[in-house]
């Protein structure tokens, strides 16, 4: 196997979630061990949609809600000293639970940390992951969206950071995981403003009451953005701006990484041609 690491990016709408499932059942059917992680997932080296607790802080938690005590603790990742909860998959929503509240609180996304506190966990989990799969030589492991997008859009649009401060970070990650051969595959949007008005229409909320539509919200999340606020940015239109150089550091990035990469431009939304060069390029190296 040469390629135990396969990391999924690209913009919303770009397919990732959708493209990064048809891989791990493609390597899976063909007799590969192969773990797949989803944006929001406990994950073994991202923090993005996990809280980051204390042992302490933990501890009070499972003793103050002893009926979901098990939800937590299949959603909870043990390192050092501390402990990781992905909190959205508890079934929760902020606005109804207030131990949701206390879980996002927690999190190190959203500008909550500093950037170098950000880097710091990051550099020590990705270092953890790698040792181990080191110790289990049999795994191949693929990443949505945790290593590009995750990382791009809490420098660039929380902390406003500099291209060559985000580039020289990524490219201290992509070492870190070089041993296991990783490849970057890059969903390229030619029509932002087409992508974004497309994923818009389909990711609608069933209950507004509860949670507004993706657009609303992501709109929000980048006009109060450190960038958005610098760059005045301002309603689908200032969304669209941001995606558009999101898109264009992230491709500039790539060029730099120590690692394979195949960039695709789905210019036609032809998610079948996609899978069949993703599948044909990774299946001829593994």
């Amino acid at each position: 196997m040469k390629n135990r690491l396969i990391l999924i990016e690209g913009i919303p709408g770009s397919g990732k979630t959708t493209i990064s499932k048809k891989i791990k059942n493609f390597f899976t059917n063909k007799g590969f061990k192969v773990e797949l992680y989803n944006e929001g997932d406990a994950h073994p080296a991202d923090m993005a949609w996990n809280a980051l607790l204390s042992i302490d802080e933990y501890n009070n938690i499972i003793r103050e809600n002893k009926k979901i005590e098990n939800l937590i603790v299949e959603n909870s990742i043990f390192e050092e000293n501390y402990v990781i909860v992905a909190y959205t998959k508890l079934g929760f929503h902020r606005k109804q639970n207030k131990l949701m509240n206390f879980f996002e609180d927690h999190e190190i996304y959203d500008g909550r940390a500093s950037s170098e506190f950000f880097k710091e966990i990051h550099i020590r989990r990705w270092k953890g992951f790698l040792k181990r799969m080191l110790e289990d030589n049999e795994k191949m492991v693929i990443f949505e969206c945790a290593f590009l997008q995750n990382h791009v859009n809490e420098l660039l649009a929380m902390h406003a950071k500099e291209f060559d401060y985000i580039k020289e970070y990524l490219n201290e990650l992509a070492g870190i995981v070089r041993e296991l051969n990783p490849k970057l595959v890059y969903l390229n949007q030619i029509n932002i403003k087409e992508t974004i008005n497309r994923v818009a229409k389909e990711r609608v909320s069933s209950n507004k009451d509860i949670y507004p539509d993706w657009i609303d919200v992501t709109i929000e999340y980048f006009e109060n953005s450190k960038y958005g606020k610098n760059n005045g940015l301002s309603g689908i239109n200032g969304l669209i701006q941001y995606f558009e150089k999101r898109q264009e550091i992230e491709l500039e990035i790539i060029k730099s990484l120590p690692i394979d990469n195949l960039v695709i431009n789905n210019k036609n939304y032809d998610y079948k041609n996609v899978e069949n060069i993703i599948f044909n390029n990774l299946y001829q190296y593994n």
